[in-house]
């Protein structure tokens, strides 16, 4: 059985792993014999030395290497489909194009099945910004994962709220009406010195296989405990929670967060608009919306903009967001297939 699991509220959902089980006919299928009923079957007792069907090894890799569909399946889904966030309409195209695909190349009972409720239904149809003062330029950002529209164009001054551990947010009411404000911390982009891909060698994958008892105790994540981080990450979301709040109440006309990391320290250009920098816990299900408009900007953009508040600019921008919700309670599914067999028994 192939399975395509939709579950996934990132904007690059993982389809195409999926398929790639899919880019090779299927050669044999071996039924599961009842143990002991067949001489050589799985269950019965193994030869000492093994007859290999080098032929059927070949046919195998003739098939993968020059046979597989899965760059014409990449490109469908990632290209012709594109981000495909769960409940969108673009995830709903991917389901439906993937049943019948495994259809057409001879899969049996291909269809969806539902996985239950996951929350609203989104898309984003356009989302732009620009600094108008003091320096006209185009500013890189796309809206965050089920942000609202803004009321056409609106602009407005920055206003920068690093939102650290440590804020006091009762210093900043009554000083965000009518701004566009910069939520969350700046943070360095050092030069990339090494290659953002690492092949691991002999050494690094024999090391990995190796236990030792000193090895068992309790497991760091960037140096804490599990415990210190969960505590971290909740009194983090209270914060947001608690700022959001504030800032819904005094009229902030829209929300710019900083793209998140990514794992290397640097930036590169690349926006990580998925859940990882969404700003309420339940963004997306009705009960956790976020009202205010909200954007996730390239980090070089973002630092740009936060430094010159920062050196007491005055500093105007311009924002578009237009999105689309298309439900309250949108299901997803998985798309699933199954191969058959060559057995008649």
């Amino acid at each position: 059985m192939v399975c395509l699991d939709s579950k996934f509220r990132g904007r690059r959902a993982v389809a195409a792993l999926a398929l790639a089980a899919m880019c090779a006919p299927v050669l044999a299928v071996a039924q599961k014999a009842e143990k002991g009923t067949e001489p050589g079957g799985y269950y019965a007792a193994q030869p000492a030395v093994e007859n290999i069907d080098l032929n059927m090894y070949a046919r195998i890799r003739a098939e993968g290497m020059q046979h597989g569909k899965v760059m014409q399946f990449a490109y469908a889904l990632m290209d012709g489909i594109g981000p495909r966030l769960t409940g969108s309409p673009n995830l709903a195209k991917a389901n439906a194009w993937t049943r019948d695909t495994m259809t057409g190349i001879g899969l049996s009972n291909a269809h969806l099945e539902d996985w239950g409720e996951f929350g609203m239904g989104w898309q984003q149809l356009n989302t732009w910004a620009q600094m108008t003062s003091p320096d006209p330029e185009p500013l890189w950002m796309q809206a965050l994962p089920w942000s609202p529209s803004t009321n056409g164009t609106v602009d407005g001054d920055i206003f920068y709220l690093p939102l650290t551990a440590d804020t006091n947010l009762d210093k900043f009411k009554g000083k965000l009406k009518g701004k566009i404000v910069l939520l969350g911390a700046m943070r360095t982009t050092p030069d990339l010195t090494e290659p953002l891909f690492h092949r691991y060698t002999d050494d690094e994958l024999k090391a990995m296989t190796e236990f030792k008892a000193s090895d068992s105790g309790p497991r760091l994540i960037n140096g804490q405990t599990f415990e210190q981080y969960m505590a971290e990450r909740m009194k983090a979301a209270e914060l947001r929670k608690n700022a959001l709040k504030m800032m819904a109440e005094e009229g902030v006309l829209a929300i710019i967060t900083p793209s998140r990391d990514g794992g290397k320290g640097g930036g590169t250009g690349v926006i990580f608009d998925d859940n990882g920098n969404m700003l309420s816990r339940d963004g997306y299900k009705v009960e956790g919306k976020v009202t205010i408009p909200c954007a996730v900007m390239m980090i070089e953009h973002y630092n740009r903009l936060a430094r010159m508040y920062e050196h007491h600019v005055a500093v105007h921008v311009a924002v578009n967001i237009e999105t689309r919700f298309t439900g309250d309670h949108e299901h997803g599914f998985n798309t699933v297939a199954e191969i058959p067999g060559t057995d008649p028994g």
